[in-house]
């Protein structure tokens, strides 16, 4: 079961349908922080749903335009959970030619970048529209990415995914894709 909606209805969502969920993997696909508890999409589904469904969850992140996919560009991307078997599972149903999966145990962290990015991806925006140049944009981007980091491990974080796809490989995207609806 795969969790795309926006971060803000993640909870309502979850409580409204919490009797209805098989004993499969989730898997949060939202990236964000809620307002008001300041949790993230998996932290609202591992305090919301029973806990028969704690080791099923997972985070899928990374460099992903929804556009791109369909037209079947290559992506790759990362899916975390505490339980190996659990990202395994997603990473074999969801890998073919075009769509490569990586397993991380690092939800913390993807769950940082993910909600962090879009952060630095507005601020790219801005950057692009006062014409302040590329080497400011690349610079402010940079120290981002040192501060997600910052953030990721002082949150319990390893931080080693920030330096892979959900991290920087998000970051990348998001920050200098005219695709980018944050840097727009």
């Amino acid at each position: 079961v795969f969790f795309v909606i926006p971060s803000q209805f993640v909870r309502s969502f979850v409580v409204e349908h919490r009797a209805v969920w098989p004993l499969v993997p989730l898997v949060v696909c939202a990236k964000g922080i809620e307002n008001g508890s300041l949790q993230n999409p998996y932290e609202i589904l591992r305090d919301e749903l029973p806990g028969k469904y704690n080791d099923l969850l997972a985070v899928l992140s990374g460099p992903s335009f929804a556009g791109e996919m369909a037209h079947g560009q290559v992506t790759n991307v990362a899916v975390a959970s505490f339980n190996k078997q659990v990202a395994t599972t997603v990473q074999e149903i969801l890998t073919d030619k075009t769509f490569r999966v990586y397993t991380s145990s690092d939800v913390l962290g993807c769950e940082v970048a993910g909600a962090t990015k879009n952060v630095l991806a507005i601020a790219a925006g801005a950057v692009d529209g006062m014409g302040l140049g590329q080497n400011t944009k690349a610079a402010m981007v940079c120290r981002g990415l040192a501060e997600m980091s910052r953030l990721a491990k002082k949150l319990g974080s390893s931080g080693e995914v920030m330096a892979g796809l959900a991290g920087i490989g998000d970051l990348m995207l998001t920050c200098n894709s005219t695709l980018s609806r944050k840097r727009r």
